[in-house]
């Protein structure tokens, strides 16, 4: 092989090299992989399927509670430290214990159940939060239900009736969880706004307003 050869296959590699180069440096960077929000909140659109909850004058409490999550979802998600998981998306049948297990799979930190509620007396309205019987005094949970109840009630003016204990399947995680009641189906003036769409917001936005006050006083708070 003559030099003219050799040297010509010599500039063919330079220029394949520096070709290389160049477009390797041009080439935008790869986007990294999404990392796991801070505070993962699991909310739970209470019943649905075969279980509708309370039913009053065609009125589903089931449907209810899937609307306010999907707009509570939104408000998590545009939250740089949230990033909400449902247990449920569609009208379907979940197991309560599997609630649970779905919400710790997907990392949660905090669990909210949203529920409307229902009672023989028609005049009785307001919202209220349930911790299960199990949680001592000083619990976080405590703390989260007291402060979602306020935050809900100052933002759609509704009665706060404050927050109760009873045996909730909630015991099954050891993370902060509550179940809300978000408004009497029985009372006709309540379930009322519980269909209206704004009302709904107003609602979403107190459960959040709730949950930013919660994060900021764990944050706050010493271990």
């Amino acid at each position: 092989m003559n030099r003219r050869v050799i040297f010509g296959l010599a500039l063919v590699a330079v220029g394949l090299l520096v070709f290389f180069l160049v477009t390797s440096l041009n080439r935008s960077p790869s986007s990294p992989a999404p990392s796991q929000p801070e505070y993962v909140i699991a909310l739970d659109a209470g019943h649905g399927g075969k279980d509708p909850g309370s039913s009053v004058d065609g009125v589903t409490e089931k449907d209810i509670n899937l609307a306010i999550v999907k707009r509570l979802q939104t408000l998590v998600d545009e939250q740089e430290d949230m990033g909400a998981f449902l247990t449920r998306t569609v009208d379907v049948f979940v197991p309560l214990e599997e609630r649970i297990s779905r919400a710790e799979a997907a990392g949660a930190t905090i669990f909210i159940s949203v529920h409307a509620n229902s009672f023989t007396d028609p005049g009785v309205h307001g919202v209220e939060a349930w911790v299960d019987d199990t949680r001592p005094d000083g619990d976080p949970s405590w703390v989260l239900a007291a402060m979602v109840v306020g935050a809900v009630s100052q933002s759609t003016g509704a009665s706060d009736r404050g927050v109760h204990s009873q045996e909730l399947y909630l015991h099954h995680t050891k993370m902060p969880a509550i179940s809300i009641e978000v408004g009497y189906m029985t009372n006709p003036e309540e379930r009322e706004l519980l269909l209206d769409p704004d009302y709904q917001e107003k609602i979403a936005e107190g459960i959040l307003a709730g949950l930013r006050q919660f994060i900021d006083w764990t944050e706050s708070t010493p271990e």
